[in-house]
């Protein structure tokens, strides 16, 4: 099931001391989990450009609407990761209300599309999308497999995140589904997790190796978000709309690059 989520992330927190908190407020107790978790690689932007281009070509009609789809999934990322300028410039000149939209155009308008240079160069130059991985992810005894989109085009301090995950039985077995079909495993990783929610938010209490622990609140409705930075006296606090990855940098440490993390590497 696909769905939006909308997150910050409060750094640098005492773990003990905001569930005193959380405790006075009623936020209610979900459970700590222990995680393991595969991170995966979504393929390149341009090399997927360059297999739809080749295939909306097709005389086969039933070819042509799945590379369809493809093409508006691209293109909802492409949207994200171009410029404002960039993208205006083709809206304008396609006529589109939005860049997903060339999908609703007729067939030769998708294909002199998918034939620009213009939009070759464009693809090219983003080459990888940064923002999109798949995970999967054992907490306890739950594994999930989720591909996660993180949204850079936000104008508020809250993140916007697309999931889709489904539930699967087994780590091991689902890890050699996706190598049998070309997705080998980038890394493997470790954390801690606290859960409890408050009227509509999920809260999160996140330790991972390496870092400082930090809290996520998980909400749609931005007046609960500001109401729990004020119950929970976090304006002191450092508040960011960055996924975890982006925290590493920060420390020098690049888990792009690292195929294990875990707890011991803290020794």
């Amino acid at each position: 099931m696909a769905k939006f989520e909308r997150e910050i992330k409060i750094l640098n927190i005492d773990v003990k001391k905001i569930q005193k908190k959380l405790e006075s407020i009623k936020a209610t107790f979900k459970g700590e989990k222990s995680q393991k978790i595969f991170t995966y690689d979504v393929p390149a932007l341009y090399y997927r450009f360059l297999e739809i281009k080749e295939l909306l070509n097709s005389d086969n009609e039933l070819l042509f609407n799945t590379n369809l789809i493809k093409l508006k999934t691209l293109c909802l990322e492409l949207e994200d990761l171009v410029s404002d300028d960039d993208l205006n410039d083709i809206l304008k000149k396609y006529n589109l209300k939005s860049l997903e939209s060339i999908v609703e155009l007729s067939k030769n308008q998708i294909i002199d599309f998918v034939q620009s240079k213009e939009i070759e160069d464009l693809v090219k130059d983003k080459f990888i999308n940064p923002n999109k991985w798949i995970r999967l992810r054992k907490s306890n005894d739950k594994v999930e497999l989720t591909v996660k989109h993180v949204f850079e085009k936000e104008h508020s301090n809250i993140q916007s995140v697309l999931e889709t995950e489904i539930n699967t039985n087994s780590l091991e077995e689902t890890n050699l589904l996706l190598e049998g079909i070309g997705l080998a495993r980038r890394n493997y990783q470790e954390k801690n997790r606290i859960s409890y929610t408050y009227k509509t938010a999920e809260i999160e209490i996140d330790i991972w190796p390496l870092l400082t622990p930090y809290m996520e609140i998980e909400c749609d409705d931005e007046n609960v978000t500001s109401e729990l930075i004020e119950l929970l006296n976090l304006k002191d606090y450092e508040i960011v709309s960055l996924n975890t990855s982006e925290l590493y940098r920060r420390k020098g440490i690049d888990i792009q690059n690292m195929s294990e993390l875990k707890f011991m590497n803290e020794d």
